[in-house]
């Protein structure tokens, strides 16, 4: 029987093992690379559904073909490797974070349970431990501290206005038709609420005054209840974290934005210990679910997947400190 990882050199060169099942390589790619190549930037994994990763995105064609050969050479054929303590992890089993290998007979019962294919199982079981490997790598790789976000911001003084400016600024991300809600996380669903639910043309008049929060989504019209069955389309995708450093959220900012190309509107200091970052939504609940589970993983708040979510509001005051905008992107005309 052929060891995988043999078979993996064979496609790839060179691969520095870190575990039984897992480790860095050359980017097939690299030719296409438009910045500096790291010695971590491209990671091969051989078990569940082999995968290549590559922190660059111009080498993307790339990766997807060679992911491709892969998992036609090592996915669809019968291998077994010897771990430390004498355990056996074979093609189709997945090596967890804690060292536990979840079965192919578990996949199977698994994607049963939730309703998907074996192999569309096997590949989800597979991406999730995949950004569990990468996210040390992330932090290194895709660093974009909040020094460097406050430097790279296109609108150079975003930082340094004042709250209406900051406020009305803020608003400019938005259609002109579209009926925003702010207020206190208690201002919604009762008929007196529908004050915070506004148009754009009236809140540049009001100003920043009902409240420190916002939703990263629009309402109808009418609308006095924040909830996912009253957004109308219109709709950002926010994401923070409670548990990572300023610094930290930054790279994942840097990912979404540098590799995986979500355009990136606005990044906002809460005033607290957090970052909130405003990007275009994903287009396909598919794309939605797997960006969710790897944001989980890398440390984000999930919550912010929910429409109606309420998040901090630029230009509002907390605690005496201004939330503000610290990134900007060129507004459109």
């Amino acid at each position: 029987m052929t060891d995988p990882r043999h078979k993996a050199a064979r496609l790839l060169g060179a691969i520095d093992w870190q575990t039984e099942v897992s480790g860095f390589c050359r980017c097939p790619g690299e030719s296409l690379h438009t910045s500096a190549n790291g010695k971590k930037d491209c990671r091969v994994s051989i078990d569940g559904a082999p995968t290549l990763h590559c922190f660059h995105s111009t080498c993307a064609p790339i990766v997807a073909g060679m992911n491709y050969k892969l998992r036609c050479e090592l996915g669809q054929s019968s291998w077994s490797l010897i771990l430390p303590g004498g355990r056996v992890i074979r093609s189709g089993d997945v090596l967890q974070s804690t060292g536990a290998i979840l079965t192919r007979e578990i996949i199977v019962v698994r994607a049963k349970a939730e309703g998907r294919t074996k192999d569309d199982q096997l590949l989800f079981e597979s991406v999730k431990v995949e950004f569990e490997r990468i996210k040390p790598e992330l932090f290194e790789t895709m660093k974009w501290t909040f020094n460097d976000i406050l430097r790279d911001s296109p609108v150079k003084d975003v930082a340094h206005r004042e709250a209406e400016d900051q406020f009305r600024t803020w608003l400019q991300i938005w259609p002109p038709h579209a009926h925003v809600w702010i207020g206190s996380i208690y201002d919604s669903g009762r008929e007196e609420h529908a004050k915070n639910f506004r148009p754009i043309s009236e809140w540049y008049q009001i100003g920043p005054v009902m409240g420190n929060f916002t939703c990263g989504s629009s309402f109808k019209a009418g609308s006095y209840q924040r909830s996912n069955a009253n957004c109308n389309g219109t709709r950002f995708m926010v994401v923070e974290s409670d548990t990572l450093s300023k610094d930290e959220v930054g790279a994942v900012f840097s990912y979404l934005h540098r590799r995986l190309k979500y355009n990136i509107h606005a990044v906002i200091d809460t005033g607290g210990k957090s970052l909130h970052g405003w990007f275009d939504a994903p287009r396909k609940a598919s794309e939605e679910r797997r960006l969710k589970l790897a944001l989980t993983l890398f440390g984000c708040d999930p919550k912010l997947f929910t429409f109606s979510q309420p998040v901090r509001l630029p230009g509002a005051m907390r605690d005496g400190k201004l939330q503000r905008m610290i990134f900007l992107n060129q507004l459109k005309k």
